[in-house]
């Protein structure tokens, strides 16, 4: 079959089906949905993570770094919101510790050592702010010596 054969049947193809524009979808009204679906805004993440009780005395810590109250209930764990007392109960005693404003209170808490060094920033009572500590170089495991077969 000669190529001027082949454009004649598939121009009688499309002829008899209507017009080639018939076949094609109209696009002109098809739109993109918007970056927010698919991106949320910053707006999205900015909520109130503080719980509506507030902070009292009792969850403040002293200038040596210690409470007031006995710990209520153990936590397995540091996240932001805790407040003072709350990180202390859970870490232990700091090693140092800091009131940089008098104005505001805010209180610095520096743990050198132990399970999690670092430095632990409270705004109004509450952690705001958890920087790491030096935990040192992690542990490198010993490869066993291979034993020579006996010759």
């Amino acid at each position: 079959m000669s190529a001027a054969a082949a454009v004649a049947v598939l121009a009688a193809g499309l002829a008899g089906c209507g017009s080639f524009q018939n076949m094609v979808p109209d696009v002109s009204a098809f739109r993109l949905p918007d970056r927010s679906t698919f991106m949320p805004t910053r707006a999205t993440f900015n909520y109130n993570i503080s719980p509506t009780a507030g902070v009292t005395s009792a969850d403040l810590v002293d200038a040596q770094g210690q409470c007031s109250a006995a710990a209520t209930a153990e936590t397995h764990g540091v996240r932001l919101d805790m407040t003072e007392c709350e990180v202390v109960h859970t870490l232990g005693p700091p090693q140092s510790i800091d009131f940089p404003q008098a104005d505001q209170r805010r209180v610095v808490l520096i743990y050198r050592g132990g399970e999690r060094p670092g430095i632990y920033e409270f705004t109004a009572g509450r952690l705001t702010a958890v920087e790491r500590g030096d935990d040192g170089p992690p542990p490198v495991a010993k490869k066993p010596k291979k034993q020579q077969p006996p010759a």
